[in-house]
């Protein structure tokens, strides 16, 4: 009998120590947060995360604007000096056109007439060589400065650095014989870029069309180096951002807790490490989580503490949700 009544005694005391077991209203709120910062200069393109939102390890969060480079001609990559992810200042790539000849010409030895020493911009005129005129070629006239000029070579065969008549028949007339000139490689021509190269598309040896992509510099992607909810964005399209700038922050998951302001009348009867029991919003009593206080600090001037408490549950939890604490003495 007395073993029985001092068992019902104690469960009685128990009942009334949880009974009078502070009860305190808070909200679920970060733990800890992980700063995401720009790895490079540049201009934001789009920020497809709002705050609130849950994302996943390796998620973009903020898309940087690339400034893309385009061929201007058709050509041949001749080489490249750089690859992708290197910074760079001065020439990324060259391209030699298609066009594989310039020869740079004068009228001397032109048929003796005043048609054939006046020579215009962008006519057509035909090469063969002056040693035995089995090399022959078409191309098309390019710059003129008085009695001499240039003409881009557009098809047939010839050999740097001999020499050539020029005619305007396809017959080679004399009396349409219009100069001489040598042969030389058409120049590459350098594409030059100051920045991160984030992507290249071509190689050496690689035939490209105008028009088509080279690289480009900038841009990327800043993406989530954890899973969590994103806590906050601090940039928008349109910003420029800097090295290491902060551009977002993340409560990674199983970093959410709950958040209680205590009065300092009261904190002592709290320490890290003391047990309590959570109520969210929309649960009930028998569904309470428990959670173990891990942060007490105070406010300043406020006569009150923050306590934060981490629930020992798996469930991903929002912030800001409302919450009722029971914490044991």
């Amino acid at each position: 009998m007395l073993k029985r009544c001092a068992a019902l005694l104690l469960a009685l005391i128990c009942l009334c120590g949880a009974a009078l077991a502070e009860v305190y209203e808070g909200q679920t709120a970060a733990l800890s947060t992980v700063r995401v910062q720009a790895e490079r200069d540049g201009d934001v393109e789009a920020v497809p995360v709002l705050a609130g939102q849950r994302v996943t390890e390796g998620e973009p969060l903020v898309r940087l604007r690339a400034d893309k480079t385009f061929a201007t001609q058709d050509g041949t990559v001749s080489i490249v000096y750089a690859e992708a992810g290197d910074d760079v200042s001065g020439a990324v790539l060259e391209l030699a056109p298609v066009e594989r000849y310039t020869v740079y010409c004068t009228v001397d030895k032109a048929y003796q007439s005043s048609e054939s020493t006046l020579i215009h911009s962008g006519e057509t005129v035909y090469a063969k060589c002056t040693a035995d005129g089995t090399h022959r070629a078409v191309g098309v006239v390019t710059q003129v400065d008085g009695e001499e000029y240039q003409v881009l070579m557009i098809g047939g065969e010839l050999y740097v650095g001999e020499t050539v008549y020029l005619y305007r028949d396809a017959d080679f007339t004399a009396q349409q014989r219009v100069g001489i000139g040598t042969v030389l490689a058409s120049d590459t021509q350098p594409y030059e870029a100051e920045g991160a190269l984030t992507l290249l598309r071509v190689a050496a040896g690689d035939a490209v069309e105008r028009g088509q992509l080279l690289y480009a510099i900038g841009g990327g992607e800043i993406t989530a180096p954890v899973g969590g909810i994103v806590a906050s964005v601090s940039c928008q399209p349109g910003d420029a951002v800097q090295t290491n700038q902060t551009v977002a922050e993340i409560v990674p998951d199983g970093e959410i807790g709950v958040e209680i302001r205590v009065d300092e009348t009261d904190v002592a009867k709290i320490r890290v490490g003391s047990a309590a029991q959570l109520i969210f919003a929309g649960q009930e009593d028998e569904d309470a989580v428990s959670g173990t206080v891990v942060e007490i600090s105070a406010i300043a001037d406020s006569g009150e503490y923050t306590v934060r408490i981490r629930p020992e549950t798996d469930a991903v939890l929002p912030i800001g949700l409302s919450v009722e604490a029971r914490i044991d003495d």
